[in-house]
């Protein structure tokens, strides 16, 4: 009897469900797609330089606007180095760069501390100090494109009153 029940259990677990309609079916991979990143060349033209600043300075400290310059001799730094820009150097009496006047960016650094607000001849615009020694002033004028954006560097040494001075005496001459 202890074969008979033995062989049932054997024959039981082999049989299955003894369904007919049972199918295995076994899990085949994903389809996958490999897609390569598309390749793209383009060349990108610098913006066409801007036209010179439209602005004279009525005043300047004893020191400042009494040496020479050589334009193609200095080198550019992170105030006049964007493309596209004009940016007329106004010289001290040891050669040495006092003021560069950008058109067609707003400062490349922005303030670390305090901005004062000043009005280049009606045009709202704000300067500030650098840690540098640089006092950097920004504005631009309407319609706001890129070359109606100004940036005005002043390289060391500078006091606050002389650079809110210089930005007060601003004309607008045209262009």
């Amino acid at each position: 009897m202890k074969r008979l029940l033995a062989l049932t259990l054997v024959l039981a677990a082999c049989s299955g469900s003894g369904s007919t309609d049972d199918q295995t079916t076994q899990p085949t991979p994903a389809d996958t797609t490999t897609t390569a990143p598309v390749e793209t060349t383009s060349t990108t033209q610098p913006p066409p330089d801007c036209p010179a600043a439209p602005y004279e300075l009525t005043w300047l400290p004893v020191d400042v606007g009494t040496g020479e310059l050589n334009p193609d001799e200095l080198e550019p730094d992170v105030w006049t180095s964007v493309p596209g820009t004009n940016t007329t150097f106004i010289p001290r009496s040891d050669d040495t760069v006092a003021i560069a006047l950008i058109r067609g960016t707003l400062p490349a650094v922005d303030w670390p501390g305090d901005k004062i607000e000043v009005f280049i001849d009606g045009t709202r615009g704000v300067v500030g100090p650098h840690p540098d020694g640089v006092w950097a002033a920004g504005w631009f004028e309407e319609p706001g494109e890129r070359c109606d954006q100004y940036s005005m560097v002043f390289y060391p040494p500078w006091s606050r009153e002389d650079v809110e001075q210089v930005l007060f005496s601003m004309n607008r001459v045209g262009g």
